[in-house]
């Protein structure tokens, strides 16, 4: 018979433990691990299955308070429809009938399938609809016929799909299971409506207005709409879908984390606001820039006035990228506005007042401009003040309450009220 080293595990006879292995006193206080768990072959796995970990549950919870998302529906729906929705109807005038048509079967289908609680087929499908709608845009729209430039053309086309896409996107956020199955996705699509939508707009807004107007005053058109949607986007807006951390909520303050645009999309905007404009004006009107002084003022204006605009939006946070400071920003409105306001009054009496409105002025020269200066810097400069907070005491109630009685003095004045005040009592008098 073989040794039994030299058989098989099959062929080996059983040998106890207390005859062939020397035995240990397991000691509980002495070991890592129990006699139960030098029994189990895993015991990290084993003492999961046997016993519940509290720390896992306040790990998982500290978790979900500490997430930035939270599953909420978008709240900023007026605020886009306002830019949004006359730009659909913009692009549905210029495709016509074969856009709505295609827009209209695509949509239908898509309610369809949502009905169906087909949720992924109803988004794919609203972006379908899209997708077909643009490409019916693109062969029976008139754009290449309308411009005679054929980069004009494929910029206006590439804008309208770019206020297409954006339609898509906002539609894209209505639907919340793609809130639960990817919240980051969410919050990407929030903060590009909100970053591309002044741009589209405005331009769309503008070109509709040409197109009714005229393209002689196309520059100020452009820059009533670029405040009006900074106003609407740009200043700093709380997500819809960020998580408010109320521990960081001092003094009603709200912590920079939570804006839907940060520090590189509103510095963008700003620079769009306040050159844009002024480049568009040039580029439409750099053969009569330098005909007149009305013409010349007309550079200026298109600068100074969405400048002013930008210093009284940082009264609601327009700037909170630049510093954090209040006393830095005070000082930034009152020095930066005080230039811009006196560049934006001498424009105005040239561009405006002495051009369109010098047959009312009763005044003659030199005292007229010096009269119509006072009237509208002194108006200005009350009405700037009053616009950053800065009558707060007696005495800034005071000097305000002077400056707009020498200025309405001014003005009365200017267009001859107190001689025709004197000419009716005369007449009373008389009769």
């Amino acid at each position: 018979m073989m040794p039994p080293e030299l058989q098989s595990r099959s062929f080996r006879p059983y040998i106890s433990a207390s005859v062939s292995a020397p035995s240990f006193t397991s000691f509980n206080n002495g070991s890592p691990y129990s006699s139960d768990a030098s029994l189990s072959p895993n015991p990290s796995l084993d003492g999961q299955h046997h016993h519940h970990d509290p720390g896992a549950s306040s790990s998982s919870s500290r978790s979900l308070k500490n997430s930035r998302f939270s599953p909420a529906s978008f709240a900023h729906n007026t605020r886009i429809a306002i830019a949004l929705a006359p730009c659909a109807a913009f692009l549905l005038d210029l495709g016509g009938t074969p856009v709505i048509a295609t827009l209209t079967l695509g949509l239908m289908i898509s309610y369809i399938v949502d009905s169906l609680n087909f949720k992924s087929g109803a988004f794919f499908g609203v972006w379908l609809s899209l997708l077909f709608a643009q490409i019916a845009f693109f062969f029976s729209s008139s754009i290449f016929v309308t411009f005679h430039s054929i980069p004009l053309a494929t910029l206006a086309s590439f804008l309208c799909a770019e206020t297409n896409f954006l339609i898509g996107v906002w539609a894209s956020l209505q639907f919340k299971w793609i809130q639960i199955e990817n919240p980051s996705i969410v919050l990407a699509l929030e903060r590009l409506l909100f970053a591309s939508v002044p741009l589209a707009a405005s331009a769309i807004f503008t070109w509709a207005t040409i197109a009714a107007l005229g393209i002689n005053h196309a520059s100020y058109y452009l820059m009533a709409f670029s405040c009006l949607f900074y106003w609407l986007y740009s200043i700093p807006r709380v997500s819809s879908f960020k998580t408010k951390h109320e521990a960081k909520y001092h003094g009603g303050q709200v912590p920079d984390d939570s804006f839907i645009l940060g520090p590189l999309e509103s510095c963008f905007h700003t620079l769009y606001l306040l050159f844009f404009p002024l480049l568009f004006h040039i580029a439409s009107h750099h053969n009569v820039i330098f005909s007149s002084a009305a013409s010349f003022s007309d550079i200026f204006l298109l600068f100074f006035v969405p400048f002013l605009f930008q210093l009284y939006a940082s009264t609601r946070g327009g700037l909170w990228w630049v510093t954090k400071n209040a006393h830095h920003l005070h000082s930034i409105r009152v020095v930066n506005g005080a230039v811009a306001l006196v560049v934006v009054v001498i424009c105005l009496e040239i561009r405006v007042v002495f051009h369109s409105f010098g047959r009312y002025i009763q005044v003659p020269p030199p005292l007229n401009y010096l009269l119509v200066t006072t009237t509208m810097l002194g108006g200005a400069a009350a009405a700037g003040a009053y616009a950053l907070g800065m009558i707060s005491d007696a005495f800034s109630s005071m000097a305000f309450t002077a400056l707009a009685v020498v200025a309405s003095a001014a003005g009365a004045i200017v267009v001859g009220f107190p001689i025709m005040c004197k000419y009716r009592a005369l007449l009373i008098g008389h009769n």
